[in-house]
This record gives structure tokens, sequence and C-alpha cells, in this order.
């Protein structure tokens, strides 16, 4: 009596077992189609992958509870009359041992650990039972199972055993399957599926549960003849292991992720592309010094990282395979260069054909040089930038005041800045270093127009991620949209042989990198959906003289294209609809508006109201006196005729000269014309130095020794300049040649006049430091 009424106390308050998550479970992560890339263990280095009885077929339910326990939806998790028989068979008649466990039986065996193979421990199986009945239904104690029970070696749970044998998620598993891993947990080392012993037993075990399964459902007899096919399945060894780097990062951003099933951005055709040409590339390169590239896919219309190469082999230790290319910081070279450009756009410092100068200039201690160590001279801000001229960009970034290129990449999110201070205008050539993942997010913000956001790359990204992951406008949607117009014109390397294995051509916006000492080569853009970049070089930084962007990581760039063209991925183009952007025409040679003398126009793109657009005054027309050939002060109709001539700037002059361009000049003016005559004529001279933006000091201990230039430009018909400081004549000099002033301290205004009677001046402010 005391002890049934211990028994009834026990049921009534013992507590609710956790039969199912104090269990620990792998992960599972798919590629954006549901292909598995990486099954990973539990912790205690057994494939168990949760899955819930809504994935659990059928088929598979049915068979298990025909086979193991057909009255489980009857009994209270126990069934007395087998285990009646069991204790029989085992212990009175001892012919064989029989286990007589219900399902709710075997869960608690699973979860508790117990020795049911003693007496004592199949007692405490009865009343664990009874507990695990008392707190869950049939439908929970099932799932339960399902989820525990032993599939042979290390898998447990119909999930993991489904993926592994049969390389398919539990709810696709057809009726052959079902039966037969239905068998496997009565005894998963003798039925272990991929046990050549277990073959034959486990044929005909299916085929005897066949028979059976048949009597409930006689439509399935179609399967009769798949029944008898020679069981295949595969193992452990052969789980696959694809996008190694992503999916080792995805579990180091996220390391609380719960173990269960994720779907990644990722497309496994597309992330097999990439490794294909990148070994492929790497193949055919090697002898050149070319060991290692990385490449990453992002699609810019939904930030999802569609393919990622870390490296071009995870399991060489040569080249560091396990590294990461596309998360390493990395000197981007020119790569930066675009926003800069934008930004000047943004500020109304240029257009995309404004002139800019490609030619020597010092800003303080610094003085930036072309790689080719030439210079071009007056060129189109476009060009400039396809060409990736360093001191035009090195300057825009100079005169920019409002948004600079360090403001942008802070708000662009870009990790482990340096301060300001600390790149200079070095930054405008790859000083400081980025991530291939932080760079093409800044160029889908060039596609988005502006707009920045960050990457995706699970398909159910979790809350805080999803709060973290706001757009903010880093661009106007029209500095952004004539970005990428400029970058639409860099040529294609080798653009007869892209033309001519393409079936048509679409826009690339795209452009190349080279860090200092050869150490990266980079080639990053955009094309139909996706920005695309490619990366070479070594994860020791050592550099090679392969490694320039153009020749290195370009041609690996061009051929992914080839290949996303070839599948009929590139599709749709940036729209520009709603964008506060006029067409005009423009004078081809300077950038303007054309005034009616300007020979040659084109069509050009600017921002109304933003843009500095003005009417070019470079081609004028002059009179010609018709006996010397010298220039008239007046026009005669009788003495002198018309003619026109390009009046630059007497910088760009001497730029256009350092070019190899002669510009005609024109002639002098006739001794006859006054100066009251010449001076009214074309432009008066630009004092560069001094600036009135500047307070110079003088110390005192070189008070003599110290002089100030003074320079400026001039009109191209003047040929020599007069200097004054406080209307006191100061000095003469050939155009384009400083005149040295010994200073004073005080407050000056610094005169220029040219021969021709033009002028200028500014406000020079002088100041003592000891």
């Amino acid at each position: 009596m005391t002890t049934a009424l211990l028994a009834v106390l026990w049921y009534v308050f013992v507590p609710k077992p956790d039969i199912t998550q104090s269990t620990t479970y792998s992960t599972a992560f798919y590629d954006s189609s549901g292909k598995l890339l990486r099954l990973n263990l539990a912790t205690d280095d057994r494939y168990r992958l949760w899955t819930p009885i809504e994935k659990i077929p059928l088929s598979v339910q049915q068979a298990t509870l025909l086979y193991e326990d057909q009255y489980f939806y009857q009994h209270i998790g126990i069934d007395f009359i087998a285990l009646a028989k069991a204790f029989y068979t085992s212990y009175i008649k001892r012919s064989r041992r029989v286990g007589a466990s219900t399902i709710t039986m075997q869960v608690a065996r699973l979860h508790f650990g117990m020795n049911t193979h003693v007496v004592l421990g199949k007692i405490e199986q009865i009343f664990r039972a009874l507990q695990i009945e008392r707190h869950y239904n049939k439908k929970q104690i099932l799932e339960a199972y399902f989820n525990l029970a032993p599939y042979g070696s290390n898998i447990e749970g119909i999930g993991a055993a489904s993926l592994i044998y049969f390389k398919k998620p539990a709810f696709e598993l057809n009726l052959p399957e079902s039966l037969l891993l239905s068998l496997v947990p009565q005894n998963p080392s003798k039925r272990n599926p991929i046990k050549q012993s277990a073959k034959a037993i486990l044929l005909d075990a299916r085929q005897t549960l066949f028979s059976r399964w048949l009597e409930a459902h006689p439509s399935d007899k179609n399967w009769s003849a798949t029944m008898q096919l020679p069981i295949s399945v595969h193992s452990s060894s052969e789980l696959p292991f694809e996008a190694p780097h992503f999916i080792n990062n995805l579990q180091s951003e996220f390391p609380h992720l719960e173990p269960t099933e994720y779907k990644t951005t990722i497309n496994l055709s597309l992330q097999k592309l990439l490794e294909r040409h990148g070994k492929s590339y790497i193949k055919r390169r090697e002898r050149e010094g070319i060991t290692n590239t990385s490449a990453i896919l992002l699609n810019y219309q939904t930030m999802e990282i569609v393919a990622e190469l870390g490296s071009v082999d995870f399991f060489n230790n040569t080249i560091s395979g396990q590294v990461n290319g596309t998360r390493a910081k990395r000197s981007p070279g020119s790569t930066l260069k675009p926003f800069i450009y934008a930004l000047a756009i943004d500020e109304g410092l240029i257009h995309p054909l404004s002139l800019v100068k490609d030619a020597p200039k010092r800003f303080g201690g610094y003085t930036p040089e072309n790689y080719d160590q030439q210079f071009l001279g007056p060129i189109s801000a476009t060009d400039s930038l396809v060409l990736s001229r360093n001191v035009p960009a090195v300057n825009l970034m100079y005169r920019l005041k409002k948004v600079g290129l360090y403001d942008l990449l802070v708000a662009a999110d870009i990790k482990k800045l340096q301060p300001k201070e600390f790149y200079g205008l070095a930054l405008a050539l790859g000083g400081n270093e980025v991530t291939m993942l932080e760079l093409v997010k800044l160029y889908a913000m060039l596609a988005n127009l502006g707009m920045y956001q960050n990457e995706i790359i699970l398909q159910q990204e979790p809350e805080r991620d999803l709060k973290n992951n706001t757009k903010k406008r880093l661009l106007s949607p029209e500095a952004a949209y004539l970005t990428l117009q400029m970058l639409s014109k860099n040529n294609a390397v080798d653009e007869i042989s892209f033309q001519q294995q393409s079936r048509k051509m679409y826009p690339i916006y795209w452009k190349t990198g080279t860090s200092f000492a050869f150490r990266d080569a980079w080639s990053v853009g955009i094309v139909g959906p996706y920005v695309l970049a490619t990366w070479v070089g070594n994860f020791s930084g050592e550099g090679h003289p392969s490694f320039i962007g153009r020749q290195a990581a370009a041609p690996l760039f061009f051929e992914i294209i080839r290949s996303l063209e070839s599948y009929g991925l590139i599709k749709g183009d940036i729209k520009r609809g709603g964008l506060n952007i006029e067409k005009v025409d423009i004078c081809s040679t300077t950038g303007d508006l054309p005034n009616v003398h300007c020979p040659k126009t084109q069509k050009g793109l600017f921002i109304p109201g933003k843009s500095p657009i003005k009417i070019s005054d470079v081609h004028r027309e002059i009179f010609i006196d018709k006996a010397s050939g010298a220039r008239a002060c007046r026009f005669d109709e009788s003495t002198t005729t018309k003619a026109v001539y390009e009046f630059w700037p007497s910088d760009l002059i001497r730029l256009f000269k350092q070019a190899g361009i002669v510009k005609r000049q024109p002639p002098a003016y006739l001794a006859s014309c006054a100066i009251n005559d010449t001076s009214t004529l074309g432009s008066a001279p630009t004092i560069t130095s001094p600036s009135n933006l500047i307070s110079y000091t003088l110390r005192a201990s070189k008070l003599t020794q110290e002089s100030l230039p003074f320079t400026a430009t001039t009109d191209t018909d003047s040929s020599a300049l007069y200097w004054f400081v406080n209307n006191s004549f100061v000095g003469k000099v050939e155009r384009d040649t400083a005149f040295f002033w010994q200073p004073k301290i005080g407050i000056f205004e610094v005169k220029v006049v040219d021969n021709l009677g033009r002028s200028s001046s500014t406000t020079l402010r002088v100041k003592l430091v000891q």
C-alpha cells in the first residue's frame, strides 16, 4: 500500500523533464535554394539536427511505429502485454533477450542515459516513461524520439540521418528511404547503413517491413521493384564543405546562433563559378608569381553576398589558404578614387567633362606622382579618373571642404581607421586599409545612387542585425550617377576580345587599383545587378612586380563577367529616372558651355544649380592687321581680318607643352595699340601666391634671409608681370616666373599688372614668430 501511494505521489509531483532542449544539436547551413553547404557536429561530436515533427514525413512516422511501437497512440507509455511477453522470453524461458520498449520508453532511455539491460534499469525506464507521458502529448514524444534516435556511427536523429545518408532534408524522403531509416534505431551498430555487412540485413528487413506496410497501404505496391534494389547511401565523410570562408565568417559574426538550420544568401552555382575561375586563373599564371586570389560577388539590389572566395584553396597552407581575403584589411590602391570625384561633383567643384590639371604639384611636404611618372597636362575629369591619374585626384581631395573622403569612409563604417591626420592626402591613393567587403559595399552605394546599406548573409537575419541595417544616404543620387557614367568609360581589358566573346554589350562601371610596393592588385566594379571584386596578392603582404591591378586582377574580373553573361545573369542597368541631371552641349576642348567660336562640341551631363558650368572664353575672335600680321586693337574692314585663337591660362599652356601639345599663340599687338585699349581685352592675371587665406609667419632669427614667392597665371597673350606692394613697384619678371620678395611684418596689398595693363590684387598678412 505504501509503495503504491509513493508511486502515485511520484507520478503526480515529479517535475517535467526536458526531453529535447537539454541535448546539444548540430547547425546546418544551406545556400539560397536549399542546397546543403555545411553540417556542423554538435558539441558532443555527434551529428544531431533538430527537426520539428511537421518536417518529418508521415511515411517515416508510420513505418517507425509499425516496426517499433504499433500501439503507440493507445498505451500510456508502457505496453504491459508486450512487456510481460518480453519478461517471460528473456528471464523465464531464457531463449533470447527481448526489449519490448515503447517509443516513450526509448525516449526515456535516450534522454536519461539508462542501462536498461539490467532489471533496475528497466524499472527506472518504465517510471521515466510514465513521467514523460504525464507531461508531454504523443506528438511531442514522437518528435523527441526522431531527434534522439541513433542511426549508426555518430549520427542521431532523422534530420541528420537524412542529410548524410541521402543528401536531402527529411521531408523529401521517399518510401524506400523512410522504411530503411525506420529499421536502423533498433540496432544502430549492426544495421549501420554504411557498413557493407549491414546492407543485406537491411534489405531483407525492409522487404519484410514493406510487406506489412502494403497491408495498410496497398496503393504503394508500385514501389516493389525499388525495394529490391541494392541499398546505396552516403557517409558523413561525403558531407559538403562549401563556401568555407563564408561559413566560418558567418559563425564568427554570429557566435550565438541557435543550433538549427539556416538558409544563407550564397548561391552555390555562383560560388562554384568563382571557385572554378579562381583555380583556373591561378593555375595559368602561377609561373608569373600569381599564386592566390580572392573574389566576392554581391547583389547590390538586395545587398546579399551571393558568392565569396576567401582564397583560391582553403586547404593550402603554403598560401595560408584558410585566411579569408575578403575580410582582410588591405591597401585599396586607386579603387577609392571614384568617391573623391563623386564628392567633388556633389560639392560643385567639377562635372564629368571639367578640365583638371595633371601636372606636378606640391601640397606642403607632399608631392604625389603618377604611376608612369609622367604628366598628361589638362585632361577631362572623366579621363583623369579612368586613367587613374594621381595628382588630379589628390588635388580634388585637397579642395573638398564640405565632406572629405575620410568623412565618407567613417560614414560607411570602415573599421580600424587611424585619425584623419595620420593619412593626410595619401588617403586619396590608398594610404588607408579596407576589406574587400567594405570596398564592394562602397561600390554598391554608388549603384544604389548614393544610398549605403550593410550586407546581408542570412536570409533570416537575427533581429539585432536587422535594426543595424538601415539605409543612409552618403552621396546625392546625381553625384553617384555621374560618377558611374565616368567609370563606364573605362575600357575593358583586351576590349576587342571581350566584345567578340560576349553575345551583347552591357555597361560595366569599374576601377582597378595597385597598392604601394605592388602588394595588392584590385579590380572592382558594377555589372548587371552585381558588384564584383577580385584581388591578387599574398596574405603575407609580400609584393611582386606582377601585382598590378589592370594586369593581374582585371583579367580574372572580366573572365567572371563573361561567365555571368553566358548564363544570362547580367540583366538590367542602373536607372536614372527622376534625377536632377541635364544633358547639354559642352565645348570638347574646354569642358565648358560652348561660345560661338568653339569648333567642336559633345553632349555632357551636369547638375543644374550645382555643377560649375560657365560659357567658355578660351576660343576668341581677334583682329589681325593685313599688312603686318600683328594683332590690331580694333576692327577695320579695310585693314584687318578676323581669326579665332585659343586663349589658355599660362599654367595650362605650360602643361600642354610638357605633354607635347603645341598651341598656336596669338600674335603680339601693333605698337600703335595703347595700353588703354589692351587692358580691356582678355583676362586679368590670377594671383596664385601669396594667398589671402593664409597668414605667413617669419622667424625672427632669419628675418633677413626669408623670401616669399609671388606667382600668377596669365592670359595667353601676356608676356611679362609687374609686381606692386602697397602701390610701390617691387619688380618685374617674365610670365610663368616667380618673383621673390623679402617680406616685412604687417598687412599689405599685393598687386600684379601684366604687360597689357590687366591687373588683379590680393591681401598679404605677415606675422613674426620667435
